[in-house]
């Protein structure tokens, strides 16, 4: 079968959804013809010139276009990287051979129109992969408040919904989401992203770890941006500057950082720390490090996109708080699963609080950590979701509708909370 998936950010970007892109086409390129429409990084330089080059991954093709760089501070810097984006993007993708199937992700948010008039086209499947839903992401974080803008995401994605054959969601409040828009059941499948648990597990030895010696360390670990509610976990070290034990930990990049930086060094905080993003094989490592991650989303996100940070975490062996209403997917993991705690979104004072019962309590750290392995293991393995990403190409249903995919996750619950629990 031919794939042809459209989406910005691709290997060797260290953003999330390019990183877990090239994982799904990595594998699924084992057994299909797959090419991948990618643009230029915004950290990492990659070799061409012209419009369009093409490079390759394993047996994935890529064709890369040419694309602005500006800075993501600004939303007319944003729009014009995107723009440059989807405009050679749509060029590229008709000067390829008609696939089977299109798969078009949400970056930039308009990727599923252009999906929707391929498949017009060339008479083609078309999935509409929704790491996002837009414009609900942009109005709810204020990134975009241009009405005709808005109107224009809200245009967008209604015509992607009506055309695309199937539409993947990555949790259970995403598909509420949709369904609450008219889309049709049968039409949306919960498709959750993915860990690698041979590249990430637990270490019997951490080198990052020892350079924070005995304290207990809180991290964030992913993009540093408008989604988050970070300024709260900064608010939160500001609270418990007094005890020396504790260590936030801050790894990654993205609009937000700057800002925290300079808060964190305007206030004199000495219990913060900030990293670039880590290498994808030192990941074991740096998510292997914390004590308690903390996993922030903005109140008015849940059911927009799921933070994909969790399943690292999991496979790292690690409990986390999810600092986000309580319907939000990561949430009810926490919940089901006895993982991590939850508190909301913008409290501070809550999230201190949890901080210091989770320190005062090793064993029960330590139990919530063998949990999150075995729910790694048993629900959000690469080798799983790919599979079934795979399965739902090949015109199988994939975990389909409410029911579906309620029964996946009790089918994991059940798994995981039958077992023994052994330390890893």
């Amino acid at each position: 079968m031919r794939l042809l998936f459209l989406n910005r950010s691709f290997w060797p970007d260290p953003e999330a959804t390019g990183q877990l892109l090239t994982e799904l086409c990595t594998d699924l390129a084992r057994d299909h013809d797959v090419t991948v429409v990618a643009g230029p990084s915004y950290h990492v330089r990659t070799a061409g010139r012209g419009l369009w080059h093409e490079d390759a991954v394993g047996a994935v093709r890529i064709v890369r276009t040419w694309g602005t760089r500006l800075p993501k501070r600004h939303l007319a810097a944003r729009l014009i990287n995107l723009g440059t984006y989807y405009a050679l993007a749509a060029g590229a993708a008709l000067r390829q051979r008609p696939p089977d199937v299109v798969v078009a992700e949400t970056d930039p948010p308009l990727l599923g129109l252009l999906g929707a008039a391929l498949k017009a086209r060339w008479g083609c499947r078309f999935v509409y992969y929704c790491q996002d839903v837009y414009p609900d992401v942009a109005e709810a974080t204020g990134g975009v408040r241009s009405a005709p803008l808005l109107a224009v995401l809200r245009w967008a994605n209604r015509r992607a919904y009506d055309a695309a054959d199937r539409i993947v969601v990555l949790g259970r409040d995403m598909r509420q989401r949709l369904f609450a828009k008219g889309i049709p059941p049968d039409k949306l499948s919960v498709l959750p992203n993915w860990v690698d648990c041979q590249l990430i597990r637990p270490l019997p030895r951490n080198p990052f770890r020892d350079r924070f010696g005995a304290r207990f360390v809180v991290m964030y670990s992913g993009n540093l941006g408008l989604s988050q509610p970070l300024d709260v976990v900064l608010d939160t070290a500001v609270r418990l500057r007094s005890e020396d034990r504790f260590l936030f930990v801050f790894i990654g990049e993205g609009a937000s950082k700057s800002a925290l930086e300079g808060r964190a060094a305007a206030l004199g905080l000495r219990n913060i720390r900030f990293f670039g993003y880590q290498a994808k094989e030192r990941l074991a490592e740096s998510l292997g490090a914390a004590d308690l991650h903390v996993i922030p989303l903005r109140a008015g996100l849940e059911g927009c996109l799921v933070p994909s940070k969790v399943y690292g975490v999991l496979a790292a062996g690690r409990p986390f708080v999810a600092m986000m209403n309580p319907e939000a997917e990561v949430a009810a993991l926490a919940r089901e699963f006895e993982v991590g705690f939850v508190v909301p979104p913008d409290d501070a004072d809550a999230l201190a609080s949890v901080v210091r019962r989770a320190a005062a309590d090793p064993r029960l750290l330590d139990t919530m950590g063998v949990r999150a392995r075995r729910l790694a293991e048993e629900r959000f393995d690469r080798r799983i979701a790919t599979r079934e990403f795979a399965a739902l190409l090949d015109g199988g249903a994939g975990i389909d509708g409410e029911q579906a995919g309620d029964a996946a996750y009790r089918e994991a619950r059940r798994s995981v909370s039958g077992r023994e629990w052994k330390r890893c």
